[in-house]
């Protein structure tokens, strides 16, 4: 109320209250309209029933519109149903607007489900919005406060006519005083419906006396341990926060985000957000790749932290034919969601190569040298002495590290060939298996099982998996227990 006018009136003689009148009317005319960005919600404070109409709830309306028949949810309930009526002030209207105080009748959703506290929303903001979070604040501890905040603390949130309590959690070293701001977490201990934007109130739950209040700043599924901490420095974006500060918080968060991401939980409407990324856009702050905008200033340094732990890798491991994301996701402790859309950048730039699964740097040679390349040249020694009849993987292998990474040299190098899930050939042995396939088949017979290991001098246990595999590539077809010329038995 500070620097409200004060009108003298008197109930006796009747003094002041023209003027009074004209005091309440120009206030009237400077109340600020409450934006419709969109996104009705409808915190309730009275629900009831009444004959002839069901459930009623009443409370006032925020963030958009509701109609009669519009398709509404409740939360954290999480039912869904109809608006069937909706009143204002006593008076039946068929719009609400944000900011009227609003009745509504309800179909579909029983009265057990709507309490003091809840939200009447809409179904697309229900589906969007995250259970069991844990939020990210901003918060300013009142001077008068009896208590400073820190972790482990159980305070009350007022938010709306939601109170709900919870226990806070701030950086391990930071306690924030009387008169002092900082940010922290808090989790609920109930489901609580809160935008980014929206603001509260801080109270000690017993006595209840308040300490402070604050902003919401993001949702995160669980309180961060201290080597998190770093990641969240891109709540400073939201300190007194606008929508382009919204979306460049949000991609130093996520470093990319979908063109069509809405930003639904939160106090902007799409359009706010659209014209925020194109003023970003516009001024070279934001790039685009794909349906995915980025910040230009991060992709620098992440695209230096992949190329440098790739490095890092195939100076140990010069054998390797690439590597997965999991991998390099291990290496610099990131988690393989936000690399994606980095290696997709990536090899859009020819920074990378994509190898099916795995990813390389363009123009690297696979090398082996050491005792993976001493180990590579025993087991071709092995498979050429193997025959038509080598040892399997396992016995190749053993219980040796070394050995395990020579083989996958030499698998991923074409100079051995694995078959089925244990056999394993030398290239060169593969090839003549090939042509003697070939040669059996030549003149329009069938090719038996038996045939084949008599030829080959082997057993069940290698002739088997042999015909599966070129049934596999098409150079035989299997009919009945025979093998005929498949669909690929000309190619070389």
């Amino acid at each position: 109320m500070e620097g409200a006018p004060i009108v003298r009136v008197s109930s006796i003689t009747g003094e002041g209250f023209e003027q009074l009148q004209k005091e309440i009317l120009n206030l009237a005319d400077s109340v600020i309209e409450r934006e419709d960005i969109g996104k009705p919600r409808l915190y309730i404070d009275r629900s009831f029933v009444l004959s002839g109409m069901g459930g009623v709830v009443a409370g006032t309306l925020r963030g958009g519109q509701f109609t009669v028949g519009d398709e509404i949810a409740v939360y954290p309930a999480r039912k869904s149903g109809k608006v069937r009526t909706i009143q204002s002030h006593g008076h039946q209207i068929e719009k609400a607007e944000p900011g009227q105080r609003t009745s509504i009748s309800l179909t579909g959703i029983d009265k057990e489900y709507v309490r003091r506290g809840d939200v009447i929303t809409t179904p697309k903001i229900m589906d969007a919005y995250p259970d069991n979070q844990v939020f990210a604040l901003s918060v300013s501890v009142i001077p008068e406060a009896r208590i400073s905040l820190d972790s482990g603390r159980r305070l009350l949130m007022i938010l709306g006519t939601t109170e709900v309590e919870g226990e806070i959690r701030t950086d391990q070293s930071q306690i924030i005083h009387p008169g002092q701001e900082g940010f922290l977490f808090f989790r609920p201990e109930k489901p609580v419906m809160a935008f980014v934007g929206d603001r509260f109130i801080f109270r000690l739950p017993t006595p209840q006396y308040t300490i402070g209040g604050g902003e919401i700043l993001d949702f995160i599924s669980r309180f961060p341990r201290k080597k998190e901490l770093p990641q969240f420095e891109y709540l400073e974006e939201r300190k007194n926060l606008t929508s382009i500060g919204l979306v460049q918080s949000e991609l130093k968060k996520s470093i990319f985000i979908d063109k069509e991401t809405d930003f639904i939980c939160t106090n902007y409407s799409q359009a706010e957000i659209n014209a925020a990324v194109k003023k970003l856009s516009d001024g070279g702050e934001v790039g685009e790749h794909g349906n995915k905008h980025y910040l230009t200033s991060e992709i620098a340094p992440n695209v230096d932290q992949v190329l440098f732990a790739f490095d890092e890798i195939f100076e140990v491991h010069p054998h390797y034919d690439g590597i997965g994301i999991e991998m390099i996701a291990a290496k610099t402790g990131r988690n393989v969601h936000s690399l994606e859309p980095i290696f997709d950048l990536m090899c859009g730039k020819k920074q990378l190569i994509k190898k099916k699964n795995k990813y390389d740097l363009p123009g690297r040679a696979v090398t082996v040298t050491g005792d993976i390349k001493r180990a590579a040249q025993m087991i071709e020694i092995d498979l050429h002495r193997g025959g038509y009849t080598p040892p399997t993987s396992k016995e190749l292998i053993g219980k040796d590290g070394v050995r395990k990474e020579a083989l996958e040299f030499l698998l991923t190098t074409g100079k051995a060939i694995k078959i089925g899930p244990t056999l394993v050939f030398h290239t060169e042995r593969w090839n003549e298996i090939i042509e003697i396939i070939k040669e059996m088949l030549s003149g329009g017979e069938t090719l038996s099982v038996s045939a084949l290991r008599e030829k080959l001098g082997s057993s069940r246990k290698f002739v088997v998996p042999i015909l599966e595999e070129t049934d596999r590539l098409g150079v035989t077809e299997r009919q009945g227990d025979v093998r005929i010329k498949g669909e690929n038995f000309e190619e070389k």
